[in-house]
């Protein structure tokens, strides 16, 4: 009886960990033992209703959060499941967003004791992190939740009011958002600096040298009579600065003056320079630079980036054992615990040799603003799961990226990769020109063993190729030919989604968990196309509310004040800024800018073009609106009068085809009554029409019985 009691208890008094998704849940499951259960929570169980603003202005701006529909069911399972747990702990992800949803999950339970509530974190999913979670519980830190509150308050202010005014000035079915409105700037006030660049012809000079039996080579003429040849001009743009180059030859005309005045020319080499060359690897990845650099190494979208790495995080089974490979993929830190870098040191110098290890591990300094030095770096869980040896085991996604981290992590552990570099100059006898070549040999491959840093450009692989001859200052050449090459300036770039990304980061817009939805939300709504060749353009849509938000919203779309208001959240997180602070004090301005744009900001109703072809013409459709609701029309309305049903939902209406009856028109008496379809429902009208324009109602069911008689 005695040990029936204590087995009833000890069943009892059960932990409970919570955490966000079904498979973080599998995953940690296989880690604790038979006195804890693992339950996932689906993500948000609370947020603000989406039928009303959900905030109170007038009270502090307090947030009126509900339990969503899906989790009703979660909060009532979660209830029941924690009913006399000893412990109930709150393994959401270690940041501000998982913060919040331990907080609200602890709200939503309210009949439980708050003591009984631990948060723990960790940075992987492997047995040793997760145990050693658990042996040190934290309080929630509300710190982190009034961060992540002040966000979503300031977000749902912003887009709740923000929205329904474009659909009053402009068209129904708008957003707009704090960041991503910025965002959408940026690539407007690109395509303008695109348009406004004025595209200029240059012209450059190249001269094959040759000394003896030594053999040709080319070098670049970069000084004539003093003056350099080449010039780089800086463009102030809205967001950075733009530098290109040119030079002082505009014309042919330049260029070949000066071939026919130093064709006969003996040429002497007037210096060579040597010297060492160290190229230090990059920091481990952090969110921003893994999208960046998937997406130009594998073509990754940062959508497509993170699903990946979220899957790499929460476990994958190799040889029955499940574990996550990688590290949180949501950082702006370029910390690694010393643990890490000491398997790092014991594989380098394992697989490449001591040399390949610097005598010290290093240390990447934090450069992005406002990062969580708490947070490590993306970097493998465990070095020695190399890349080849488990790729069985992964998706093909799931492969790509982890190589990519785990190459970049190991190579941002390793010494740098060392070039002898020379440069060597020479002149003609007056002394008028002055000719440069370069070149660099690899001397020790460093980190550049297992990561290459960067695409490089054509111009630098030419250079790293080149062999040049053995020459010594005041060696005499040959001059045999000089080829005039023509350039055209280029406009700056169009940003692509790793340049965008790079831009937010930089001016402190945005943060880890928001970069991929950013994107992703202005290419839905129409804001912004992605092109074939990747480019982000704006569409007309975009630039008519960028436009009008600028003009009235000055501050909301711009980058410094957008980053000031980051900073501040930063702020709240560290506990040294009040959150309804925050919040009163933007209002205050917004307010105001509001009441103003109600105002005074002019309708400029414009249609959405949709890929759908015109039937008649077969030019693009505009979807439009009327009294009896959505329907397509012809781009080239009126000169042609195509069109398209759509039903409630949006979907295309395939076109009712006439029926015949037997009935005679009441009115003519010259037609037969038709069967057709309109708007409000099925209705009968004269085969004379438009000279009858008789019409009779009719019911559904007698309709359909005509129609059904018709097929027979």
């Amino acid at each position: 009886m005695i040990i029936r009691q204590y087995l009833i208890k000890y069943r009892s008094m059960k932990n409970i960990v919570i955490v966000e998704s079904p498979t973080k849940q599998k995953t940690i499951s296989k880690f604790l033992d038979a006195t804890f259960v693992v339950k996932s929570s689906f993500g948000h169980i609370r947020d603000l209703p989406s039928s009303d603003l959900g905030v109170d202005p007038k009270n502090d701006f307090k947030p009126k959060y509900v339990i969503i529909e899906r989790g009703k069911k979660i909060i009532a399972e979660l209830e029941k499941l924690s009913k006399g747990a000893s412990c109930i702990y709150l393994a959401t992800d270690p940041d501000r967003e998982g913060e919040a949803i331990s907080w609200h999950l602890m709200e939503a339970m309210p009949d439980f004791d708050r003591k009984k509530f631990k948060r723990i974190t960790f940075h992987e999913i492997t047995k040793s992190a997760i145990t050693q979670a658990v042996k040190n519980p934290r309080d929630i830190d509300f710190n982190l939740v009034n961060a992540q509150q002040a966000r979503r308050v300031l977000d749902r202010l912003v887009g709740y009011t923000l929205s329904p005014l474009l659909w009053d000035k402009i068209r129904k079915g708008l957003s707009a958002g704090r960041v991503q409105s910025v965002a959408v700037r940026l690539i407007s006030e690109r395509a303008k600096e695109i348009k406004d660049f004025n595209s200029a012809d240059y012209y450059t000079l190249d001269g094959v040298f040759e000394k003896g039996e030594e053999g040709r080579f080319d070098a670049k003429l970069v000084k004539w009579e003093g003056k350099n040849i080449e010039e780089t001009i800086t463009l102030n743009l809205f967001a950075e600065d733009y530098k290109y180059k040119t030079s002082v030859f505009k014309t042919m005309e330049d260029t070949v003056k000066i071939v026919t005045s130093l064709k006969d020319e003996k040429f002497t080499v007037v210096k060579i320079e040597k010297k060492t060359v160290t190229q230090k690897p990059k920091p481990p990845f952090i969110t921003s630079t893994l999208q960046q650099d998937a997406y130009n190494k594998l073509g990754f979208t940062p959508e497509r980036t993170m699903k990946t790495a979220q899957s790499l995080y929460e476990g994958v089974n190799i040889k029955e054992e499940t574990s996550g490979l990688i590290t949180y993929m949501r950082t702006d830190s370029f910390n690694v615990s010393e643990d890490v870098q000491k398997q790092a040191v014991e594989y380098i110098k394992k697989s490449y040799g001591g040399d390949y290890c610097p005598p010290t591990p290093p240390v990447y300094l934090k450069k992005v603003k406002g990062a969580q030095e708490a947070h490590e770096a993306i970097h493998p869980t465990d070095v020695f799961k190399n890349p080849e040896e488990i790729k069985d085991f992964l998706s093909a996604d799931q492969y790509k990226l982890y190589s990519l981290i785990w190459k970049r992590f190991m190579a941002s552990q390793m010494e740098a990769a060392i070039f002898d570099s020379m440069s060597i100059e020479m002149t003609d006898g007056q002394k008028k020109s002055l000719f440069r070549t370069s070149g660099r040999t690899l001397k020790f491959e460093g980190y550049l063993k297992v990561y290459m840093d960067k695409e490089k450009e054509e111009d630098e692989e030419e250079e790293d190729e080149k062999t040049l001859p053995v020459l010594n200052e005041g060696d005499e050449l040959t001059l045999r030919d000089m080829n005039v090459k023509p350039h055209t300036t280029t406009p700056p770039p169009y940003y692509n989604e790793a340049s965008l990304i790079k831009t937010l980061e930089k001016h402190g817009i945005g943060r880890p968990s928001t970069y991929a939805s950013i994107i992703y939300t202005i290419i839905e709504r129409g804001y912004v196309n992605r092109e074939k060749d990747k480019k982000l353009t704006i569409t007309e849509l975009g630039t008519l509310v960028t436009d009008r938000l600028k003009e009235y919203f000055s501050e909301i779309m711009s980058l410094s004040y957008t980053a000031q208001i980051e900073d501040k959240l930063d702020d709240i997180a560290e506990g040294t800024m009040e959150w309804v602070k925050v919040i009163r004090e933007f209002y205050a301005g917004f307010f105001k800018d509001m009441e103003m744009a109600e105002k005074e900001m002019k309708s400029e109703k414009v249609a959405v073009k949709t890929k759908e072809k015109c039937p008649l013409c077969l030019s693009p459709m505009i979807m439009r609106e009327s009294r009896y609701g959505k329907y397509l029309s012809c781009s080239r309305f009126p000169k042609c009068k195509g069109k398209v049903s759509l039903d409630k939902d949006g979907n295309k209406v395939e076109r009712f085809q006439a029926v015949k009856s037997e009935k005679k028109c009441s009115k003519c008496q010259k037609g037969t009554m038709l069967l057709r379809k309109g708007p409000r429902g099925f209705f009968l009208g004269c085969s004379t029409f438009p000279k009858c324009r008789n019409i009779e109602s009719i019911t559904d069911e007698e309709a359909q019985k005509l129609i059904e008689g018709n097929k027979k």
